[in-house]
């Protein structure tokens, strides 16, 4: 009972310095830490091992399609109204025939709303430069949007979201 009694009261003793406060020992004002690392920085020429799944210094748009949302099929929008007040307009369009007339018929409108379009189903690069030349002066991002479908209980475009709810 002594002996544990006695690391006890060691221990307690020992774990007081453990409460002492912190010793700045260097202060360099916030100084960057990368030129301490520099040295140890992979070399980049033009013999370095290439692997297949590596990360590619540009990424285009070509590299992100095909873009496809299982959740959206060309048809008829039921509008449902709701208020996001401030929210830009976006539109949602594929490359079928439906989205390309509804494009068409709705470009000035578009254009004054300075709305942004979401190609949700585009395979190539051709498709969407299609669409960009029957709305040159909108901006087109290929984006898959099953989760926009499902929070707006959407199944269907090309349609308008605006701040007032979703309209064809």
């Amino acid at each position: 009972m002594k002996k544990l009694n006695y690391f006890l009261w060691c221990g307690l003793l020992f774990s007081m310095h453990s409460f002492a406060e912190l010793e700045i020992i260097a202060d360099l004002g916030g100084e960057s830490a990368i030129r301490f690392y520099e040295g140890i920085q992979p070399e980049h020429d033009d013999t370095a091992t290439i692997y297949p799944n590596a990360i590619p210094e540009t990424i285009t748009e070509a590299d992100m399609l095909p873009v496809v949302s299982h959740k959206l099929t060309p048809g008829k929008v039921n509008p449902i109204p709701f208020e996001l007040t401030g929210m830009s307009p976006i539109f949602l369009i594929g490359t079928d025939n439906l989205s390309h007339q509804w494009l068409s018929q709705h470009y000035e409108d578009l254009l004054a709303q300075q709305a942004v379009g979401l190609v949700v189903n585009v395979a190539t690069l051709e498709e969407l430069n299609q669409l960009r030349q029957i709305a040159p002066n909108l901006a087109l991002l290929p984006t898959p949007a099953d989760d926009l479908s499902e929070r707006l209980k959407l199944s269907h475009y090309p349609a308008l979201i605006t701040e007032t709810g979703v309209s064809q």
